[in-house]
């Protein structure tokens, strides 16, 4: 969090010790809170933890490309100013525009911009513990036997010539164990995601995201050029129950040829969309087909850079490349009406994307490991890529490891 107004320069409000999650807990979700709690430097802003509350303005019913102007206002501010949206998969955005809020740092939690009233419950107790499911009587859009017929429609449509990798995805739906907030802070405790966050929604709509999934990210230079980058995640494997039999499957998932043939599609699918809006000859991927680890799974990620031509706005940008190409497959287009077909509800805010801009910067997660709170029942959509050669139960046992976060440990076993 160098070089921008958002710099960490008013005073310490809270002890660096105080976790996000207790502000989370502490602000009501009336306040329309957002929190970005990444689990490493790997996360939002280069590891930045931010909490805000009380938003200047909330748009509603926007389509993308009004949301993204909102958004480059906030890019364009000479003050300090932090504008977030949530960029459903389907269905209308939603901005907010926050003029004021906390930094963490290693003094403690300081302020930037104008801050509204300090939740004066920061020593509201030990978070909730809970070693069971976070879903109660939970149920499936699709249980097994649908899926992995659909997976095999899929592959169907494979050999046909229709797609060359899709993401077939269900939701899980049941009761909630605990209230939003704090089950986020149990979802992070578990999960760990560099990309995790809450936005804070006063009856339903709160979203408790650990995403390990970075979508796009922009960082504005000295001479006003906007470098871009886009991290697209594909592979997946579990954790090993000790070192030596987790490092093995690090490198079973590094070496694995479906695995890998899944990832660079979806690479080759993001250097073509970035190419969309970036500098001839800029686009390049650095790191390539890199493993990292999450408390539950290993993960492949790789890196697909570019410089962005002078006169393309935000708005091109996420035009050109949303929703991400490891949500959806490739072709993207031909995917996604597939996915259409196959699957069973709406994606609604899964797979979709949560936006957060500053002034000169701009960073944004996949909103996958996301439990969506509605107005009767609390939602967890899963899912993986499809590819002529996947296996529809190992395909069905991927999808089960991805909502252990949720479901424990059992799921993984299903």
């Amino acid at each position: 969090m160098s070089g921008g107004p958002l710099d960490a320069e008013g005073p310490v409000l809270a002890s660096a010790s105080a976790e996000a999650a207790t502000f989370v807990r502490a602000v009501p979700a009336t306040r329309r809170p957002l929190a970005l709690v990444p689990s490493d430097a790997r996360g939002w802003f280069g590891g930045a933890h931010i909490v805000c509350w009380d938003p200047l303005e909330t748009a509603r019913g926007l389509s993308r490309s009004a949301a993204a102007g909102l958004l480059e206002r906030a890019m364009a501010s000479p003050d300090p100013l932090l504008a977030a949206a949530v960029l459903p998969y389907d269905g209308p955005a939603e901005v907010r525009t926050y003029t004021g809020g906390l930094v963490r740092t290693a003094e403690g939690w300081r302020a930037w911009g104008t801050v509204t009233a300090l939740p004066s419950a920061l020593d509201i107790g030990p978070a909730p513990r809970v070693a069971g499911p976070l879903i109660l009587d939970p149920a499936a859009d699709l249980d097994e036997a649908g899926y992995r017929a659909r997976v095999e429609r899929v592959r169907e449509r494979i050999a046909a010539g229709d797609v060359y990798v899709l993401n077939l995805t269900y939701r899980i739906a049941g009761r909630p164990a605990l209230a939003a907030a704090a089950a986020f802070g149990v979802l992070t405790e578990r999960a760990a995601g560099p990309m995790s966050a809450w936005w804070g929604e006063a009856s339903s709509g709160s979203l408790a995201s650990v995403s390990p999934e970075r979508f796009c990210a922009i960082e504005t230079d000295a001479h006003g050029h906007r470098h871009v980058w886009i991290e697209p995640i594909k592979g997946t494997r579990p954790r090993g129950a000790d070192p030596g039999t987790d490092a093995a499957l690090a490198r079973e998932l590094a070496g694995d040829a479906k695995e890998r043939a899944e990832h660079v599609m979806i690479v080759d699918l993001e250097r073509n969309d970035l190419g969309r809006v970036a500098v001839p000859g800029s686009v390049h991927v650095d790191p390539m087909l890199e493993v990292f680890a999450t408390p539950y799974c290993h993960q492949l990620v790789s890196r697909v850079r570019a410089l962005m031509v002078a006169d393309a706005t935000l708005g091109d940008l996420v035009e050109a490349t949303f929703p991400c190409g490891s949500v959806t497959g490739a072709p993207k287009r031909a995917a996604m009406r597939i996915i259409g077909e196959l699957e069973r509800s709406p994606r609604g805010a899964y797979t979709g994307a949560l936006a957060v801009a500053l002034p000169g910067r701009f960073d944004s997660s996949v909103l996958i490991r996301t439990l969506e709170y509605g107005p009767d029942a609390v939602h967890w959509g899963t899912g993986g890529g499809i590819t002529i050669d996947s296996d529809p139960e190992a395909e069905w046992r991927e999808s089960r490891l991805k909502a252990v976060p949720v479901l424990g440990a059992a799921a993984g076993d299903a």
